[in-house]
């Protein structure tokens, strides 16, 4: 088993898509119950996106689209925090 597949084994509501966006600041996104990973990042990558859009999909709800929102920076500084821990723990 991968470890993006032991990722997926803890998050089975969520259906993970590798998707090719040539762009070096996107990771991916969650839309719904799909989470969408750039599969031009490389792997360790791969893993911290799965992560922090599975902790966008428990924690988070509304639209996250508006970068600017305070409500969006404080979503996207947890789910980092949060992705960050769960690597750690899972791979450290």
């Amino acid at each position: 088993m991968t470890d993006l597949e032991k990722i997926e084994d803890m998050y089975p509501q969520l259906k993970f898509w590798g998707i090719e966006v040539n762009n070096p600041h996107y990771h991916g996104c969650i839309v719904g119950t799909d989470v969408y990973i750039n599969t031009l990042q490389d792997d360790i990558d791969w893993l911290k996106t799965a992560l922090h859009e599975a902790s966008h999909y428990e924690n988070d709800s509304g639209n996250l689209k508006n970068a600017r929102l305070v409500e969006v920076l404080r979503a996207e500084g947890y789910a980092d925090r949060q992705s960050i821990r769960s690597f750690n723990i899972m791979f450290g």
